[in-house]
């Protein structure tokens, strides 16, 4: 009876000790992809700050084939309902649809009065309602950035 529990324990050891090691690397593979997409935003921001729209448009775009499958004017051009079923899909997950409405963000920054920033800050907005209604995901960073583009928008929260 003591070598059965004996037993059962080192199994039991074994299985808890490998689902501490799948975790913790679950831990490392969204840890890289959150540091390779901070750098892909890096260089991305670099290229506007510098005022290099052509190349800022076209990284954007290759890192939206890349990332999301997707091309970006294609992403753009879908409506609302269409936008909203495609990203509450199980295609995306939350770290995914975050870096996608900080790329949206970003990439209608400065905010004009045109109908291209208003599709974008309506996605970015899209992406956030998304990423609290199905993943319960929330940050102080979209909170703010929502409530700027409520102010764009003049609509109080």
């Amino acid at each position: 009876m003591v070598v059965l529990a004996a037993a059962a324990s080192a199994v039991a050891a074994r299985a808890a000790v490998g689902k501490f090691i799948f975790l913790c690397m679950y831990r490392d593979i969204i840890v890289d992809e959150i540091r390779k997409t901070a750098l892909i935003l890096a260089r991305i921001l670099g290229l506007k700050a510098a005022g290099k729209q052509t190349e800022f448009v076209q990284q954007l775009n290759g890192l939206v084939l890349d990332e999301y499958n997707a091309d970006l004017e294609t992403l753009l051009a879908l409506s609302e309902e269409d936008f909203r079923n495609l990203i509450s899909s199980d295609k995306y997950s939350s770290e995914k649809l975050n870096a996608l409405s900080q790329l949206f963000y970003v990439f209608a920054e400065p905010f004009k009065q045109d109908q291209p920033t208003q599709i974008l800050l309506k996605k970015v907005i899209t992406i956030f309602d998304v990423l609290e209604q199905k993943h319960h995901y929330q940050s102080f960073d979209n909170i703010a950035k929502r409530n700027t583009i409520y102010k764009y928008f003049n609509i109080n929260p």
